[in-house]
């Protein structure tokens, strides 16, 4: 896998948790060797690098001590979060009324999960190295990290929510509720009137169709959630909290 599929794949990921996220007003990924690799477009570059070096330096002087895992900066205008895993640091600014708790569950979902699927995806985990070439190819986007709506009106966007598992008498296991957001952006970018399924796909292959329809619950709305029953959960072997990817089916 090259690195600038781990680029695209990390880039993706800052916009995934900025779309949970909306207090976070810029982020970026680097590695302990210094290397950025990815930043959202609020960030500004030149402010990055010096960030870079201040944390890579933070870094080391941490590491005689037991290492840097996480990080919390609070300031007079905002916050600086720092999150680590094997030696990949995720760095999020936001608001200084932002909630802490709610961005770093979050943050403690997507980002292992997908630092796990790319290390799955290479046959021999290596260090990232840098090696720009204009030559090379263009890498494909992997399917689980794609954010960007296909320009064909026929093909089902895919996107990353996260599993909150519900129960109940009257709860059929066949369907599923999402934003009403997700479901508005679906009709608009499919140019349909309605969506009434969607598949559902965990990070293990398994596969489900479902029913689907807004999230009753307001005060869940806008978390980036799509809540599945228990049962359903079951046969797709997930657990809350893990990501799943659905996508609409078009009828």
């Amino acid at each position: 896998m090259s690195e600038e599929a781990y680029r695209i794949a990390f880039k993706s990921t800052l916009a995934e948790i900025h779309n949970v996220c909306p207090d976070i007003a810029w982020s970026f990924i680097f590695a302990k060797n210094g290397t950025i690799y990815a930043e959202d477009e609020q960030t500004n570059n030149p402010a990055t690098e010096k960030a870079t070096y201040s944390l890579r330096t933070l870094v080391e002087k941490a590491s005689a001590v037991g290492g840097l895992d996480n990080l919390l900066i609070k300031g007079d205008e905002g916050n600086v979060c720092v999150s680590s895993i094997d030696d990949v640091y995720l760095v999020i600014g936001t608001s200084k009324d932002a909630d802490v708790a709610y961005l770093r569950k979050i943050t403690g979902v997507i980002f292992p999960t997908v630092l796990k699927l790319l290390n799955n995806i290479v046959a021999a985990p290596a260090p990232l190295k840098p090696e720009p070439s204009p030559l090379r190819e263009k890498a494909k986007i992997p399917e689980f990290v794609s954010t960007k709506p296909s320009e064909q009106p026929s093909s089902a966007p895919s996107h990353q929510l996260i599993v909150d598992k519900f129960s109940g008498l009257m709860v059929k296991p066949d369907v599923v509720q999402v934003d009403q957001e997700t479901l508005e952006r679906w009709k608009t970018l499919l140019n349909t009137r309605d969506v009434g399924e969607v598949e559902i796909e965990t990070f293990a292959g398994k596969t489900v169709q479902c029913k689907v329809k807004k999230i009753g619950d307001s005060r869940l709305e806008g978390r980036g959630l799509i809540r599945i029953p228990e049962k359903t959960c079951q046969i797709l072997e997930v657990r809350k909290g893990e990501l799943v990817r659905v996508k609409p089916i078009l009828s």
